[in-house]
């Protein structure tokens, strides 16, 4: 069963061309796509009725210990600097699934998961954002709503090192230099020598937070006017059903074309950066188009814990000030007649249809990090 949902929303079939290339040839765009949608919906909802775990063998004998694997253990390495394992401290969670008991770099780096970034990186050619910590020679990956401004801040104001600043990255063929900081200009150095690291967020919550933030917006892709005063925001829904139907086709047209895609379309396939997968932000591609390495993964649920993990692994000393807790951001909605419409609709419990389409969205990340699909 859970090959069977495999092919939800990246389309690993897709992505590697194989099945179902002659057949979208012989169909009609709209009607192929469609029928794709519905069937990766089908195919989630029969793995949510019987409970279909993403996280599988890999965490089993971390769950039956009741601990994190240390971040050596998981690398290959030799173990943290204690030399022992870390226990998991206990969050209470109000949305979401249970809190995984396995370090997401384990099943990040599943054969199945290694494959599915590289082509990702490989076909959208996607540029990741990232910033350079030359202090610490480490470069964090980021994944919006997952507390990433919360960390970029801090980075700047602790560690001087912003995804604005100029670190002599390679200039960008079309558009010079970025706004911020890609993968596409990373030198070999910081590839060969600097710690990757990231944090992720479990994809129900995110999905909802990734919503309010992307409506709120002033350059709200799908907020429209209607008539003369009506501002129409739409609903969870309507946003889901959207992203499944624009995915499809972009990544069929991906495969039956048989060349990478821009930027643009790729933007434009999730309509807005908040929506996109946390493995395709884990995706960006290094200019020689293989996906950035990844040394460390901390997850936001445990976010106090992981980022002082992270500062041992950096070398930051126990005495250092820089060490202390992240404070952590929250985004108001400026927008009221929308804040108001996203209100109803997080207060609101995840509906059946919707728990399918968040696992049929996001289901490399419930399988590369480790998260827990929702359950019907």
């Amino acid at each position: 069963m859970a090959g069977a949902v495999a092919v939800a929303v990246e389309g690993e079939a897709l992505l590697g061309g194989g099945e179902g290339r002659a057949e979208g040839r012989d169909c009609d765009r709209v009607r192929v796509g469609a029928r794709v949608a519905a069937a990766l919906a089908a195919l989630a909802l029969v793995a949510l009725a019987v409970g279909v775990d993403v996280s599988g063998g890999a965490s089993g004998s971390a769950r039956a210990a009741g601990l994190w694997p240390t971040l050596g253990a998981a690398a290959g390495e030799g173990g943290d600097a204690a030399g022992a394992k870390t226990p998991i401290p206990h969050v209470s969670r109000k949305e979401g699934g249970p809190l995984p008991d396995v370090d997401p770099l384990v099943t990040f780096n599943t054969p199945r998961c290694m494959k599915t970034r590289a082509a990702l990186a490989r076909t959208t050619n996607h540029d990741g954002d990232v910033v350079v910590i030359p202090e610490l020679k480490a470069v964090y990956v980021d994944i919006v709503k997952a507390a990433s401004e919360s960390i970029r801040s801090a980075l700047e104001e602790r560690f001087h090192a912003s995804w604005t600043q100029d670190y002599g990255q390679f200039a960008h063929p079309v558009l010079g230099r970025p706004q911020r900081s890609t993968t596409s200009y990373l030198t070999a150095d910081v590839l060969a020598n600097y710690t990757f690291f990231t944090f992720v967020r479990d994809p129900t919550t995110r999905f909802r937070s990734s919503y309010a933030q992307a409506m709120c917006r002033e350059r709200c892709t799908l907020c429209a006017v209607r008539g003369e005063d009506e501002m129409y925001t739409p609903t969870i829904p309507e946003i889901t059903a959207f992203l499944q139907g624009r995915l499809m086709h972009f990544y069929r047209d991906v495969a039956l074309g048989e060349t990478r895609s821009d930027e643009i379309s790729l933007t434009e396939a999730w309509v807005d950066e908040h929506f996109e997968s946390q493995i395709l932000r884990l995706s960006g591609a290094t200019r020689d188009g293989d996906p950035v390495p990844m040394h460390f993964i901390g997850r936001v649920e445990t976010l106090d814990h992981d980022w002082s993990r992270l500062m041992d692994h950096l070398g930051v000393s126990y005495q250092d000030p820089r060490r202390a807790p992240i404070e952590t951001k929250e985004h108001a909605c400026d927008i009221p007649t929308r804040g108001a419409v996203v209100a109803k609709q997080r207060a609101a419990p995840a509906t059946v249809e919707e728990k399918v389409s968040v696992a049929s969205l996001y289901h490399d990340d419930f399988e590369c990090l480790g998260y827990h699909k929702p359950k019907v």
